[in-house]
């Protein structure tokens, strides 16, 4: 990577902390009285977001939302999310363009974005010119440039942006980074990993008369209805696994540790035909940080060709003992370093954790592997306080986004904070297909 092109992007993940204090800054607007309901529309009727739409509908009560619209191109999935709607007595009126949506429904008050990538940053810019607050899933967009449109895009107006980074809102989330890495419990941070495996999985096919029509899907920049159903492998498209995938992860490690220093990475299109898929199917990654501790290095991988172990999850080592997260609570688990004479004990009585269990550790279940099948080890577990209860791992960052419009809350993922992240995460593809080291320059 040239000269350039490394001052382009450093310049780029820049602009974030030149902007960032018009978007957190929170310029006033007029948030919405508990009296009003919330007009809200979703674009994009896929698996992503019929997820949304679900939260949004658990939500209808406790944030006084009304679900007016949905828009899609492909209209078999705009006409079956409708249904859905309506089965449920929700009235919508269905569109197929966005910026047909936008103009004759004004008095939407927010637009969910779950669009491919490579449509993130046009609806999210079009609705926020029409005066609109914006979720907008993550990636911010399949580009660097395109995220960057966005941010500026927010940085003009009073409305609100959330990324769709649900981990922001996560119960177990904030209680592991409050309580956990900042309480000290840890100790000093030495290490952190993280993993997403994903079974290998045939192309997407729609039978013949569901297929979108083909004219259509050319207007919106598909050359055909492959790439259309498999848009996540095709570049023009998607920003790749490590978007896709690893954002969630490695947003994760940024906001644990600070801003990374470097990254370098190895994979490779290893296990995937080449007409399914343009980007690699397997990636890994070592980021950088400097802490209080000292040097910590993050290692990431993830595989589209397996679907071995436990799934996705991140680890976070230090001096004391070590914190296993995950989205699936079950999976969560804090164990202490073998030799550590830290006292837990008082984090239990003061509620920051709860002993889970002791006792011999089962191949797989110990973070320490000095336990793994042979030493007594002792685990502990989120307090009873900290839990989803009843909701969808999306539905906390949703009723964030409606509280926060409510004028009630904070959000918890503003677009700022999310672009922060944009470079170093488009920054693992550069580095993978360099063969070189990227280091962030902070100035």
């Amino acid at each position: 990577m040239d000269r350039r092109d490394f001052l382009k992007m450093t310049a780029l993940a820049g602009t974030a902390a030149a902007l960032a204090p018009s978007v957190l800054a929170g310029t006033p607007f007029r948030p919405v009285p508990a009296s009003e309901h919330l007009c809200v529309a979703l674009v994009g009727c896929g698996a992503q977001g019929n997820v949304l739409l679900d939260a949004m509908m658990r939500a209808t009560k406790s944030c006084g939302i009304q679900i007016v619209a949905v828009c899609d191109i492909w209209d078999w999935k705009l006409q079956t999310t409708a249904r859905r709607l309506r089965a449920n007595g929700r009235a919508v009126r269905t569109y197929r363009d966005y910026r047909e949506m936008l103009a004759k429904e004004p008095s939407l008050d927010a637009i969910f974005v779950a669009t491919p990538d490579c449509w993130h940053a046009p609806v999210t810019i079009a609705a926020l010119e029409a005066g609109k607050h914006v979720y907008c899933e993550k990636m911010m967009a399949h580009t660097l440039e395109a995220a960057q449109e966005m941010l500026r895009a927010a940085a003009k107006t009073p409305l609100l942006v959330q990324i769709g980074h649900q981990r922001h809102s996560n119960p177990y989330y904030r209680w592991a980074q409050d309580k956990i890495l900042a309480g000290g419990v840890l100790g000093g941070i030495t290490g952190a990993s993280g993993v997403w495996n994903r079974a290998a999985q045939k192309p997407v096919v729609a039978p013949k008369k569901f297929q979108p029509d083909l004219q259509i899907l050319r207007e919106f920049g598909y050359e055909n209805i492959h790439q259309f159903l498999n848009w996540r492998g095709f570049r023009r498209y998607s920003g790749g696994p490590i978007c896709d995938l690893g954002s969630h992860q490695i947003e994760v490690f940024n906001w644990f540790l600070g801003d990374p220093v470097s990254v370098v990475a190895t994979g490779g299109r290893d296990f995937t035909a080449p007409e399914n898929s343009e980007w690699q199917d397997n990636i890994h990654c070592v980021f950088e940080y400097k802490t209080a501790r000292g040097n910590v290095r993050a290692v990431y991988s993830v595989r589209l060709h397996t679907g071995y172990g436990i799934g996705y999850h991140e680890v976070f080592m230090g001096d004391f003992g070590s914190l296993r997260l995950a989205e699936n609570p079950n999976l969560i688990a804090l164990n202490k370093e073998a030799n550590t004479t830290m006292d837990w004990s008082d984090f239990v009585r003061r509620g920051i954790m709860k002993s889970s269990a002791t006792g011999t550790a089962k191949s797989g279940e110990a973070l320490d592997a000095r336990a793994v099948a042979s030493e007594p080890v002792e685990f502990f577990a989120a307090p009873d306080s900290v839990t989803l209860g009843n909701k969808t791992i999306h539905q906390p960052h949703v009723e964030n986004f409606l509280q926060a419009i409510r004028g009630n809350a904070e959000l918890a993922c503003p677009i700022a904070e999310a672009f922060k992240n944009e470079a170093p995460i488009f920054a693992v593809t550069r580095a993978l297909e360099t063969g070189q080291k990227i280091f962030f320059n902070k100035t």
